[in-house]
């Protein structure tokens, strides 16, 4: 039986925490968020200082120069079915910026020179995006595709609120915004096991409201 947690984000005394099962743990990390959380960002040549986490009554609010991302060594699932998730508002991004954000799964290595993962983002144009980073090397496994789930900006001052979701079921790893299945791939493709955390992209500021890694809710009909 794997051993998963279920935490929130929306206060630091909401924030769970659970055994990781075997996880190497890096070098020390600057530390993101009470509770044990850790960054790591883009590039050698960057400044922590502009990676920024504030409390708010909504949640976390994290404001960005580099991008990078956010994670516990406890939030990690070796075998079976889970689903992490978590809950982004997007805050003063003007109408058609390209910048994404989202989630990820399947970390290994990470805080170290060849970190990799399988990310999920959404952008403030309605699109998501779905890739694989191995060290520096980035590979596209979706590129950017509209869908009428995403929440978007659509005139300066929008606040869009997105729930973007990677969930492993069976074979099958389903990838989610807003609860609407936008792809499928294999568990053999995407290797979800691993650390789960956040992504988020340079110049961005979020409320990340809700934060989740446990079992999938009741299954449903799937209709990407």
């Amino acid at each position: 039986m794997r051993k998963i947690c279920v935490a929130a984000l929306l206060s630091a005394a909401a924030m769970g925490a659970c055994v990781g099962v075997g996880e190497k743990e890096g070098p020390p990390e600057i530390p993101l968020l009470p509770g044990g959380y850790r960054i790591a960002l883009d590039g050698d040549r960057v400044d922590p200082g502009q990676f920024l986490t504030t409390e708010t009554p909504d949640g976390i609010r994290v404001t960005t120069g580099p991008g990078g991302i956010a994670w516990r060594p406890a939030d990690t699932v070796r075998v079976g079915d889970f689903r992490a998730e978590a809950t982004l508002t997007l805050m003063g991004a003007p109408v058609a910026y390209r910048e994404g954000y989202g989630i990820f799964v399947g970390g290994r290595n990470l805080g170290e020179a060849s970190p990799r993962y399988v990310y999920l983002m959404v952008r403030a144009t309605g699109e998501y995006l779905i890739r694989r980073r191995v060290g520096a090397a980035t590979e596209t496994l979706v590129d950017w595709l509209p869908h009428a789930a995403i929440q978007r900006v659509d005139a300066d001052g929008d606040t869009p609120v997105n729930t973007v979701a990677i969930e492993v079921r069976g074979d099958e790893v389903r990838f989610l915004v807003n609860g609407t299945v936008v792809f499928l791939m294999s568990v053999q493709e995407v290797r979800p096991y691993g650390v789960a955390g956040l992504r988020v992209s340079h110049r961005l500021d979020l409320v990340v409201g809700e934060w989740s890694l446990g079992p999938p809710p009741p299954d449903a009909p799937v209709t990407p």
